[in-house]
């Protein structure tokens, strides 16, 4: 496919509004664009359990995700 940029610099792509690509740099003038999988955002309800308000998520959570969440507090 090729594409040729309008008057303000851009390139238009036949695509959907709001898919998302990674767009990788491998060289000089060389760009390679990865379409990825759309987000589904978490559902989540919060709860009164007694004193507290607790959230509850859609999906489960790996210990992994946790980590990486967690890890910049000291």
């Amino acid at each position: 496919m090729t594409v040729i940029t309008d008057h303000r610099k851009r390139v238009t792509l036949p695509v959907q509004p709001g898919e998302r690509f990674e767009v990788r740099v491998l060289g000089e003038g060389q760009y390679m664009m990865t379409r990825l999988e759309p987000l589904r955002p978490a559902k989540v309800t919060v709860r009164k359990v007694g004193r507290y308000s607790v959230g509850h998520v859609d999906r489960t959570v790996s210990e992994a995700a946790l980590r990486e969440a967690l890890a910049e507090f000291p």
